[in-house]
């Protein structure tokens, strides 16, 4: 009896853990979905003044504009290309960065995030945004 009750009691806890665990997946994946379409929705403009990572001994990963917006650029190349004092900008609603190289005089079209081909097959992803920059998709 005691064997079956622990039996019991452990498929219990891993039928929950596994909900629990499924349910945090769910959780981050809405929220990164609604934090993709937030920054891509977002403006932004101004002169490249530092780059930086938050890991040390790393490349810079971010770039901090003199406008104050600290921007993650999920496109490698993008930090490939920047410099400081190039500058940049973003539309509202877009995928793409603009960057303007003071050095040679030249514009740079890039893409700015990588969207995942799961957010992009998504009901709640914005419709007319489901064919735009399919060069930034990353599959699953």
């Amino acid at each position: 009896m005691k064997r079956f009750l622990a039996i019991t009691f452990v498929g219990f806890l891993f039928t929950s853990c596994n909900g629990f665990f499924n349910k945090l997946d769910e959780l981050s994946y809405d929220k990164g979905r609604e934090r993709l379409i937030e920054n891509i929705k977002k403006p932004f403009n101004g002169i490249v003044i530092d780059t930086f990572s938050y890991r040390k001994n790393l490349r810079a990963t971010d770039i901090v504009l003199n406008s104050g917006d600290t921007i993650f650029p999920t496109n490698g190349q993008v930090m490939k290309v920047i410099q400081i004092g190039d500058s940049i900008y973003k539309k509202k609603s877009d995928n793409y960065l603009y960057i303007y190289s003071r050095n040679n005089n030249q514009i740079e079209k890039l893409w700015f995030l990588k969207i995942p081909q799961k957010y992009r097959d998504d009901e709640r992803f914005p419709e007319e945004w489901r064919t735009k920059w399919m060069e930034s998709t990353v599959k699953d």
